[in-house]
């Protein structure tokens, strides 16, 4: 007995099924591939900040990190702000040429460890702020503190470890919005934040706060800085703030991603 065919119309009924399959999948994976390649970015420029730091130590000079664009902290004609990046630049790390004649004088460095792509296509640092990181709640915005719609313009400023390991406060803001996104709350697991400690050298990575995620923290006397990775998209919220484990000798940690219930010292 021969075997039945399929008729047209069965073979299009799998074919629409076939389609709303990956309809519903495609949406998933490219969600899955992009929150990797911004966790992926923030992790090698994390790492690349820790080799350039021993690099700096080991050498006996400054290393500095900055992105294209940066203007010259000594160039008093130099503008502040620069255009916000709409594309994906990599970091560029630079060392002191002769450190005695010419100390404010600063060479490319060309070795395997730094010509490599750390930042994934689709991801932009749009921001490299000086000083200690701020989680200020202000109006009109659903996140505090670094944000990344604050018009067209932009702060890059470099990254210099001196020779004792040292190096000022300096938070990388990372990011795979789109350039015109209107920010929403939602957002917040989008926005990563590589924070270096100017003190100790120490950096982690920590995703962008929500605003009322900061008003639950200063409720419980918490600090915003957490020192430590933080990158769980889960809220911040009454019920799962209690669940923190504070460390001995500072920094916070918590099975649920929640927020560290220590208080400020001076704001950090």
């Amino acid at each position: 007995m021969p075997a039945k065919a399929f008729t047209i119309l069965e073979l299009l009924v799998v074919l629409v099924v076939l389609g709303l399959i990956l309809a519903f999948t495609f949406p998933n994976l490219d969600i899955i591939q992009r929150q990797r390649a911004l966790q992926e970015s923030a992790d090698e420029l994390r790492s690349l900040v820790m080799m350039t730091h021993a690099r700096a130590m080991a050498d006996g000079i400054r290393y500095r990190i900055e992105f294209p664009g940066t203007p010259d902290p000594l160039d008093p004609r130099a503008d502040r702000e620069i255009d916000v990046p709409w594309m994906t630049l990599q970091p560029i790390v630079k060392r002191q040429v002769d450190p005695l004649m010419n100390p404010e004088a600063y060479g490319d460095v060309h070795e395997p460890w730094t010509d490599r792509a750390f930042m994934r296509e689709g991801t932009r640092c749009v921001a490299v702020l000086p000083g200690r990181p701020s989680f200020e709640i202000r109006q009109n915005t659903p996140i505090a503190g670094p944000s990344i719609a604050e018009g067209d313009k932009t702060v890059f400023v470099p990254l210099t470890f001196n020779p004792d390991g040292t190096c000022d406060w300096v938070t990388f803001v990372l990011t795979d919005l789109p350039f015109d996104v209107e920010l929403e709350a939602s957002h917040a697991p989008r926005i990563l934040n590589v924070i270096v400690d100017g003190r100790t050298g120490q950096s982690w990575v920590q995703r962008a706060l929500r605003a009322r995620e900061v008003e639950i923290m200063q409720e419980h006397g918490a600090s915003p800085i957490l020192h430590i990775d933080f990158t769980s998209p889960t809220e911040i919220t009454e019920d799962n703030i209690l669940e923190v484990h504070i460390r001995p000798g500072g920094g916070s940690s918590t099975g649920s991603g929640a927020a560290p219930r220590r208080r400020s010292e001076g704001g950090s």
